[in-house]
């Protein structure tokens, strides 16, 4: 059994070929690229803070307390907004390659693979 806390630091990394998963913690104005997951869903746990989620072009504002659940190929951004840091547990299910397919500037789609935790990180799950 593996405990973790939103308070970790350094912050534990779940990953293996079952998921990927931890918690993060943002600055407002924090944002990723457009993106999304080949054969794997990623679900979201809003813990504090707010978030501007665009899925397929639809945006919402996500608060603490929420959750959101994005499907296999649903292309999705976050942004941190608000007063204060968004904190969230998320997962990707199941972890594969590649990690995350990203829209260029052009609009064309590109593969891309998150490195999995290095020698400094908390590794939980490697090898299972």
């Amino acid at each position: 059994m593996h405990i973790l806390s939103m308070d970790d630091s350094p912050a534990p990394i779940i990953w293996n070929g079952y998921l990927r998963a931890g918690y993060a913690t943002w600055p407002v104005g924090q944002t990723c690229p457009v993106h999304y997951h080949q054969r794997a869903a990623e679900v979201f746990i809003f813990l504090e803070g707010e978030c501007d989620f665009v899925v397929d072009g639809e945006t919402q504002r996500v608060r603490a307390g929420q959750t959101v659940y994005v499907g296999p190929g649903a292309s999705h951004k976050l942004t941190a907004v608000g007063d204060r840091p968004m904190k969230m547990f998320l997962a990707v299910l199941p972890n594969h390659e590649p990690t995350h397919t990203i829209q260029q500037d052009d609009g064309s789609w590109r593969d891309h693979n998150r490195q999995p935790p290095g020698p400094t990180d908390v590794w939980i799950g490697k090898g299972d």
